[in-house]
């Protein structure tokens, strides 16, 4: 959580209300800062190639705090230039994710896996800063699996936009277990039908 005196944090929500249609809904909160802001998808993540994850991007919109309009537009094909943001800002946009596999993002009525690095933005001068992310609208039974640290009521945190996206998150009605080896502890999240997989022969019992 954030300590007295530590600059602000990005906050990410995240909306899942649109899983049938493969839509995530985004709003990220810019704390006060510098009155121009550039803000980025990245186009790298995991795989040794260029991957234009803002081609998904099917709108964006940028309101100041109060939620008066705020001049927002494309620098290229990954960025957007805010303006008018020295008092904080509320970005919004939408993004398609249905692209299933460990460097991608899918959301779908059955669950949703998010490589965050396809869907959040980030600052460009600021990419240290802390992060905050929420993810709302989950349907009934849905759990969150993911290395970030916990806070209540679905919210997570990370000490930068770095470890943010190297921690993947997987939604849904997964099973679940864990064990120890080599001094180090592992937790094992499954989403598959439960007749293709034995979770006793995965965790060595």
């Amino acid at each position: 959580q954030e300590k007295p005196g530590s600059p602000s944090p990005v906050i990410y929500a995240i909306s899942l209300s649109d899983a049938q249609q493969h839509l995530l809904h985004v709003r990220m909160t810019v704390p006060p800062g510098a009155p121009v802001e550039e803000l980025q998808l990245p186009v790298w993540n995991a795989l040794y190639q260029v991957r234009d994850f803002a081609q998904y991007v099917n709108w964006i919109r940028a309101t100041d705090l109060k939620s008066k309009p705020l001049p927002i537009r494309a620098v290229d094909k990954s960025r957007w230039e805010l303006s008018d943001a020295a008092a904080g800002a509320i970005v919004s946009y939408e993004i398609f994710a249905d692209h299933s596999g460990p460097f991608n993002a899918q959301l779908n009525p059955h669950h949703a896996f998010l490589n965050l690095a396809q869907v959040l933005m980030y600052p460009v001068d600021d990419r240290s800063r802390a992060d905050i992310v929420e993810f709302d609208d989950l349907p009934n039974q849905w759990r969150i699996a993911t290395p970030l640290h916990g806070l209540p009521d679905s919210k997570f945190e990370a000490e930068n936009y770095d470890r943010l996206v190297d921690s993947p998150v997987e939604m849904g009605t997964f099973s679940e277990s864990d064990f120890d080896a080599s001094g180090a502890h592992y937790r094992v999240i499954v989403d598959a039908d439960a007749a293709d997989y034995d979770m006793q022969k995965i965790v060595g019992e």
